[in-house]
Order: C-alpha cells, then sequence, then structure tokens
C-alpha cells in the first residue's frame, strides 16, 4: 500500500476536497495544508462547509473525493490508527448520560490506555471549574459545561491534531480566555490545532485564518496578510475578513458568469 508522503513540516494535509449532501455540494476542492504547532482559524458563514469539513479530517464524514492526509498517511487508509491522534469536540459534544464526569474520563483513559492520568484528569477538571461536578451527568450540565467537559476529555488524550468546532461561543469570557491559553502551550508543545469560529479573545489573533465560502477556502494568510489585503486601516477583525473575502468570491462568480 502506497503511502501519501506530506511535505517536510506538514502534519496536515487536505487535497482537492469535496463532499455532497445528496446533490448538494458541501465541500468543493478545498485544499490546504496545517503544519505541527501551528493554530489555524476556520472562519465563514453558516452553510459555509466548517462543520463538514472538520468531520472529513476527522474521519467522521467520508468526502467524495479527495485526500486527507496526516502525519504522511492517507487517514482512508488508517482509520484505527486516526482515532488516536485526532480528536474533534463538534459545537453539541454527545456523551453518554448515564456516566458521571469522571466516568467519562476514566472511560477514554482506559479505551487508549492511559497511564497515570487521574492527576492530569483532575487537573483539566479543576482549570475547567468542572472539578466539584465531577461526579454529576452531563446532563445536569449547562451547553457551556458539557463543551468544557468534552475538551477535558480531549486534552487528555493530548492529540496530534485537535479540531474545534465553535468552542469559544458557549463558554463564558473567563473560560475563553483560559482555553485560548491552553491551545497556546499546547500549540507550543507541537500540536496542530484547526478550529472554527465567529469571535475571539479581545487582542488575539491565530496564526492563520482560513476562510470558506459556498464550500469553498475562498481566502487564508496570517492576520498581517489578511490585513494588508483587506484592511487598509488596520483594523483587523472576524467580521471585517468574512465580509471582504464573501464580497470577492461573489464577485469572482458574477464576473465569470
Amino acid at each position: 500500500m502506497t503511502e501519501i508522503i506530506a511535505s517536510e513540516h506538514s502534519l496536515l494535509v487536505v487535497d482537492t476536497l469535496s463532499y455532497q449532501y445528496g446533490l448538494n455540494p458541501a465541500l468543493k476542492n478545498v485544499s490546504f495544508e496545517l503544519d505541527a504547532g501551528e493554530l489555524a482559524v476556520l472562519i465563514g458563514r453558516n452553510g459555509a462547509g466548517k462543520s463538514t469539513l472538520l468531520r472529513c479530517i476527522a474521519g467522521w464524514t467520508q468526502a467524495t473525493k479527495g485526500n486527507i492526509v496526516l502525519k504522511g498517511r492517507s487517514i482512508s487508509q488508517h482509520e484505527r490508527w486516526l482515532r488516536q491522534h485526532v480528536a474533534l469536540i463538534p459545537d453539541t459534544p454527545p456523551f453518554y448520560e448515564e456516566l458521571t464526569a469522571w466516568e467519562h474520563l476514566q472511560m477514554i483513559a482506559q479505551l487508549h490506555r492511559l497511564v497515570d492520568w487521574e492527576e492530569k484528569a483532575a487537573k483539566l477538571l479543576a482549570s475547567f471549574g468542572l472539578w466539584s461536578n465531577r461526579e454529576s451527568f452531563p446532563f445536569m450540565f449547562s451547553r457551556g459545561m458539557r463543551y468544557k467537559l468534552a475538551l477535558c476529555l480531549a486534552l487528555l488524550l493530548k492529540p496530534s491534531l485537535l479540531l474545534l468546532d465553535e468552542p469559544l461561543g458557549p463558554l463564558d469570557p473567563l473560560s475563553a480566555d483560559f482555553l485560548w491559553g491552553e491551545l497556546i502551550r499546547y500549540q507550543e508543545q507541537g500540536m496542530g490545532i484547526l478550529l472554527s469560529s465567529h469571535q475571539m479573545p479581545q487582542g488575539i489573533q491565530p496564526e492563520r485564518y482560513l476562510i470558506m465560502e459556498q464550500g469553498q477556502l475562498v481566502l487564508q494568510g496570517t492576520p498581517n496578510e489578511l490585513m494588508a489585503a483587506s484592511s487598509p486601516d488596520g483594523d483587523i477583525s472576524l467580521e471585517a475578513l468574512l465580509e471582504t473575502a464573501v464580497a470577492s468570491f461573489i464577485d469572482t462568480i458574477t464576473s465569470d458568469d
């Protein structure tokens, strides 16, 4: 079986990825790379294809065409291996309602054969303000608490690639700031992180934005690159980037017609 080898520093390679819901295309020839230790933010309007893209990368949804390569391996050929290296937290994380928060962590540790995991699990719960709720059931939690528990489960595994679908929306400002700090810390340890978001903590920018519209990746670049291209006055925000990218994309479609 032939291995597809990515470029030297690439953790993730998404190559001409497409996906259709019936006759409706959700992704159209999406291509990009993500390095180990890189944090990128995926933005776009509702229905732009962000969640579908994350699910394809995690192996939860099989792409119609194209390829996804993680650490030099095509994920379609290494599904069991993929689960050891990628964690996706959807915008509404699922749980086993009959298990407590602590029992979820215990289950994950046993499934992945983690050793000496208890202290790390306790620190994660405490950091996200869930330690006092460790014996409670997820159905008793608020939406924000459920997302925090999902973060604890993912970070306990410390995957090579962490995928987060709208992680900041359910969180209060203090928890959002804490999460961002944690993501930076894991990034510095070599974890690749790709998240979708409509908002960012005040004064904080990722290394790179990936902007989607109508299932296509229409623009990507560092904040400085996008600032120069879309905001001459130096004011950069998710809203400004998205508005400029969408307008440019629509102009291109119109001129092609």
